[in-house]
């Protein structure tokens, strides 16, 4: 499931906040789920350049060499009456600045695409149009064990769960293309068959639920709840991350 307001960008904090403005490189998908130990700095790696999908996949090769065939669309419960949907961006903290630093920058900053981060990603991903998405799981089965293997992947100190509710964000449907992007393996498009989606363009804050940050006391949660976003201002209340 590969993040977006302004604001100063945490140098070493979040998965989705570059070490400098200078474009990097990110290396290529297939080596990186087929030879490289699935650290903090390769899943988010694998995440920029392939998508929620691609990293699914690596960790079930890591842990039990699994492969999977074509499986039919995720099925949806009913949402409850003033609610939105319910995705999970997992934020990975590469570089170990603390899971503190990485949810202050992820405050400041909302979820951004690599392309907003100036970061360069292989050609394959940028054809595909990865750079330009930002990841997240749904809350299907499919989707919450998604979510949970990349978090008990890189470790219980390395992850934050950011959830996002946004009343115009949507799956496609028989009428409907909807915004969403299903993350398949192969590629971005269509109904998600994974619980795996990718969102064209940065998320701000205001449709974050940033836990171990936001709690359901504070002022306009249930506004964030149904998908209309936390008040203006709901940022400021919390420190400033480390420059």
């Amino acid at each position: 499931m590969h993040a977006q307001d302004s604001g100063k960008a945490l140098k070493r904090a979040t998965s989705r906040i570059p070490a400098s403005r200078t474009p990097a490189s990110v290396p290529n998908s297939a080596t990186l789920s087929q030879g490289a130990a699935l650290t903090p700095d390769a899943v988010t790696a694998l995440q920029r350049s392939a998508g929620n999908a691609a990293v699914s996949h690596a960790l079930q090769r890591q842990t039990r060499g699994a492969g999977h065939g074509k499986t039919a669309p995720v099925q949806r419960a009913p949402e409850a009456q003033g609610h939105s949907r319910e995705y999970t961006h997992v934020a990975v903290d590469k570089q170990g600045a603390g899971l503190d630093q990485l949810r202050l920058s992820l405050n400041a900053n909302g979820l951004k695409t690599a392309e907003s981060l100036e970061i360069k990603l292989s050609a394959g991903s940028e054809k595909m149009g990865h750079h330009q998405h930002v990841f997240m799981w749904d809350a299907t089965v499919k989707g919450i064990k998604g979510a949970a293997g990349i978090a008990k992947g890189v470790g219980p100190d390395s992850a934050v769960n950011v959830k996002i509710r946004k009343l115009d964000m949507s799956e496609p449907g028989m009428f409907s293309q909807g915004t969403l992007k299903g993350d398949q393996p192969k590629g971005l498009g269509g109904a998600s068959t994974n619980g795996a989606w990718a969102h064209p363009g940065d998320i701000p804050r205001k449709y974050l639920f940033i836990e171990g940050l936001d709690q359901p006391n504070l002022p306009g949660f249930k506004d964030w709840l149904a998908g209309k976003g936390w008040p203006d201002g709901h940022a400021e209340q919390f420190p400033r991350a480390a420059a």
